[in-house]
């Protein structure tokens, strides 16, 4: 009895390799993935025994989303980020000297 694992599409290689698309497009078209076959109605598909041959791992969590800063830095920042609150402190107060 044989036993053939799935073909995904290169979305689902992506998200369960946890590598970006353009990852998997790349690997393609470079011959690391030679099983890959163009469907009409889903595009490439990716054989999961090409992505273990080509060293990929499955089931890796994707790579968290670059933060972005809403809002004012200087609200926003945390101790030894490089941001420096605006106001709120004594320097520059009348009657207090700079230090």
């Amino acid at each position: 009895m044989s036993t053939t694992r799935p073909l995904l599409a290169q979305r689902e290689a992506a998200a369960a390799c946890g590598v970006s698309r353009t990852t998997i497009r790349r690997r393609r078209e470079a011959g690391e993935l030679p099983g890959a076959v163009l469907d009409d109605d889903r595009g490439w598909l990716i054989p999961v025994e090409d992505l273990l041959a080509a060293r990929f791992r499955l089931n890796v969590p994707a790579p968290p989303d670059e933060k972005k800063v809403v809002g004012n830095p200087a609200q926003t920042a945390t101790p030894g980020s490089g941001f420096r609150r605006v106001g709120g402190g004594s320097a520059g107060r009348a009657g207090t000297a700079a230090p």
